[in-house]
């Protein structure tokens, strides 16, 4: 498959998620895993005094990145859900767009575990990191 044509079903995904469609994530890279970005808008903020994003947002936007990523690797029509998350929000955020950078660590039998990270302007200081576990879909059961 050509990075093109995972591309389109990476967008293809998301069009077909409301809820990643109302978040607004755009791809930038499919290289290393996936490289994702939430553009900033005034409805994601958590806290209008010092315009910080809200910390369910964040969290979405990783959840969705690494759902992203676990339907292309398992070969699935529509976002996956996870069957655990666990978040570290490591420093507050401003008022500018949010990257996401979701990597496999390991795709199992049944399990397939992500791991996630989200920085603003500087890669390497990361506002929160996130472990991710998809249940992968057995073949014949409908999801």
């Amino acid at each position: 498959m050509t990075d093109e044509n995972v591309r389109d079903e990476f967008h293809y995904l998301l069009k077909s998620s409301p809820f990643a469609a109302w978040l607004g994530i755009r791809v930038l890279n499919i290289a290393n895993g996936l490289e994702t970005v939430l553009p900033f808008q005034e409805k994601n903020l958590g806290n209008i005094h010092i315009r910080s994003l809200h910390g369910g947002i964040i969290s979405s936007a990783m959840e969705c990145s690494a759902g992203l990523l676990a339907s292309q690797l398992h070969n699935q029509t529509s976002l996956q859900k996870p069957a655990s998350i666990f978040v570290s929000y490591l420093r507050s955020t401003k008022d500018t767009a949010l990257n996401i950078q979701a990597t496999p660590t390991k795709l199992g039998n049944r399990l397939s575990f992500f791991k996630v990270d989200a920085w603003q302007e500087k890669r390497d200081e990361l506002v929160a990191t996130a472990i991710i576990t998809f249940r992968r879909p057995s073949e014949g059961i409908i999801e």
